[in-house]
């Protein structure tokens, strides 16, 4: 017998009742939903059999005007992000020449972006994500241009570079829960797996355009020049999401108290949650034991004897299998039990790390990357799919906040774990270590939380 899909007002969607009811207390408000409205696009309304949306394609999001709006506002938000981390860290060693300061650059961003996001979280869930993402985004767009003004004008200092810094990382973090909690209000559910790997793709495409863009204005005309390169980047960011017809929904269910209270409403609701708890703690746990992207310059030294070849190499693998595993999933999108891509793929990845461990040809360890990209590309797709889908509109900011806090600290936390466990123990080691824990914590979550293997997409 199957087992009956998850569906209740606590992480689904709303039945045709409630929505009635929601509409009807939604009417009362200076502003409604555009579920609620029959001037509303038709891209808001929920589909139905047999209706104009016929089957969901790959490209089904695309015939979208709102999505093909945020499609690349997304796209200029993370070039922005790549080309802030790359222009001012050069900027900032070719002035100093000190190492030590590009150091520093890690340590500002740390400090900034955990209250950043947290804060950017509960803020998503109470103003208008669209003036949201322009907001942040704006400060970007402003301080590029101010620091190549500066630059050109031989003004600029270390100072103003670490300034501006810590105030482009927060703001951008800040945003980044409303950029993906905006997703579901152009499209319908029925595409939303299709909405979340476009994006996806988007940003691991926008990981690899970006510095080869950077190279290229650089040495073409100079490094002062990438300072603008930035600011004419990120400058959609900052007007198309105003474009998005969609309008802002108030909570139906008024928050009393601070903004720490109302973000400790998000843990509570994340805490009780049948899925996400289980999802976080897999994501971050494996994670932090198994992150094998930053010993890629090891890997090539001790186990496949090359360089800086063979580090790019590894990293084109890892970068090509990650963006072929995200376009895999659509081949998957009438797979139902959902939960489980997740835990299939979390098991292959963990089993490709042993034979990963005592591979010695370049071209295998290539190809064992690369499928190690590819699960963790499944993984990503189906986790941010099933939070967006589970989680109610008024919670889906801070829900997406606490999934990136997990996932940035525990990337710190698994840099730190895998370097010191290599320097005492040896390659090899690190990597059985880490396939035998990614194992059996994906079989603990598999056990101890059901709700993720039971859930069926709808």
């Amino acid at each position: 017998m199957e087992t009956p899909r998850i569906h209740d007002q606590s992480i689904g969607s709303p039945s045709e009742a409630r929505r009635r009811s929601i509409c009807e207390d939604a009417a009362s408000m200076s502003d409604r939903d555009d579920k609620c409205d029959s001037t509303a696009s038709p891209h808001s309304l929920p589909p139905r059999d047999g209706d104009e949306w016929g089957d969901a394609s790959a490209l089904s999001p695309f015939t979208l005007g709102g999505f093909r709006l945020l499609w690349v506002s997304t796209l200029s938000w993370v070039m922005t992000r790549e080309l802030r981390i790359l222009v001012t860290s050069f900027w900032i060693f070719e002035t100093t020449g000190q190492a030590s300061q590009l150091a520093l650059i890690g340590v500002v961003q740390l400090v900034v972006q955990i209250p950043a996001l947290l804060w950017g979280g509960t803020l998503a869930d109470r103003v208008d994500r669209r003036r949201m993402l322009a907001v942040t985004q704006s400060v970007s767009v402003v301080l590029m241009a101010l620091m190549g003004v500066f630059d050109l004008a031989d003004q600029l200092q270390p100072w103003h570079v670490y300034v501006a810094i810590a105030l482009m990382a927060s703001t951008n973090i800040m945003g980044s829960p409303a950029q993906a909690a905006l997703l579901p209000s152009v499209i319908p559910e029925r595409w939303l797996v299709q909405g979340v790997v476009a994006q996806t793709v988007t940003q691991q495409a926008a990981a690899v355009i970006s510095p080869l863009l950077f190279a290229l204005v650089a040495w073409w005309i100079g490094i002062t020049s990438t300072f603008f390169l930035a600011f004419a980047v990120s400058t959609p960011a900052l007007l198309l999401p105003l474009l998005i017809r969609v309008r802002f929904v108030p909570p139906l269910v008024r928050e009393e108290g601070s903004t720490v209270r109302r973000t400790w409403e998000g843990f509570r609701f994340v805490r009780s949650h049948k899925l996400l708890p289980g999802l976080y703690v897999l994501d971050a746990g494996i994670t932090v034991f198994s992150f094998y992207r930053q010993l890629f310059p090891l890997f090539a030294k001790e186990l496949y004897g090359g360089a800086a070849t063979a580090t790019g190499l590894l990293t084109a693998a890892n970068a090509i299998g990650g963006i072929a595993g995200t376009l895999f999933v659509l081949f998957l999108r009438n797979y139902r039990p959902k939960g489980m891509l997740v835990l299939y793929s979390t098991i292959i990845y963990a089993l490709l790390l042993f034979p990963l461990a005592i591979s010695t040809k370049l071209w295998v360890g290539m190809l064992l990357i690369g499928g190690l990209g590819a699960m963790d590309g499944i993984s990503v797709a189906m986790r941010q799919s099933i939070v967006q889908l589970t989680t109610p509109n008024q919670m889906r900011g801070r829900a997406v906040a606490l999934q990136v806090l997990a996932a940035q600290t525990a990337n710190n936390l698994g840099t730190l774990e895998v370097g010191f466990l290599t320097v005492a123990t040896g390659l090899s080691f690190t990597l059985a270590f880490g396939g035998t824990a990614a194992l059996l914590m994906t079989l603990a979550i598999w056990r101890v939380m059901p709700g993720i293997r039971h859930y069926r997409y709808p």
